[in-house]
Formats: C-alpha cells, structure tokens, sequence
C-alpha cells in the first residue's frame, strides 16, 4: 500500500498535470511567432541603422546649403507654386511632427492633462 504525499494530494486536487502540456504548447506558439516576426525585426534593426544615425560632419554643408534654400524659397514666395499633392504631403509630414512631439510631451509630464507639480 503507497501513500501518497500532501503535494501529490494538492497537484492532483487542482489537476497541474495539465500545466506541463500548457506550457509546452504556449512555448511553441511563442517560438513560432519570433519565429515569424525574425526577418521583420532584422529588416527594421537594418533600416533602423542607417535611417536614425545622427549626420556626418560631411553631410553638415549639404544641410547648411538646404536650409538656406529654404530660406530663400520662403522670401521669394516659391512656396505658392506646389502641387497640391505636394501641399498635402507637406502638411501630413507636419502634422506628424506635431503628433509625436505631442506624444513625447505627455510621456514626459505622465499625464494627459499638465504638469503634477
């Protein structure tokens, strides 16, 4: 005659045997969704490189030389003479600015209304 343990009285009661095969299928499915997200993650990693680098000392004239294009399509109205589909995107490239700038302000004062202070 074998007696069993409390612990063994306990897993029985509340049925753990069923844990291991849960953890097991939740495992797989874990790993066949990094499995699945893998290639887009290194595309992002990859962009994110290249895209989110701070400018080159080289690249430094070429920013100067733009932004006082800028300047002077400003001063001489070249402004007026876009597309609208170039007007468009213009505005949603700065409405975006303003969403995220936005966001990083709530994020920074933790709180959609103002500041705790």
């Amino acid at each position: 005659m074998q007696y069993e343990t409390p612990f063994q009285a306990f897993t029985k009661c509340i049925g753990v045997t069923a844990t291991p095969r849960l953890a097991t299928r939740v495992s797989f499915q874990a790993l066949g969704a990094a499995k699945k997200v893998q290639p887009h993650v290194v595309t992002f990693w990859n962009n994110a490189k290249v895209e989110m680098l701070p400018p080159k000392l080289s690249e430094w004239p070429a920013i100067k030389k733009s932004f006082i294009g800028l300047k002077e399509a400003a001063l001489k109205g070249k402004f007026l003479d876009i597309t609208v589909k170039e007007a468009t995107v213009n505005t949603l490239v700065a409405v975006e600015i303003a969403f995220w700038f936005y966001v990083g302000e709530v994020i920074g004062r933790r709180s959609l209304i103002g500041y705790n202070v």
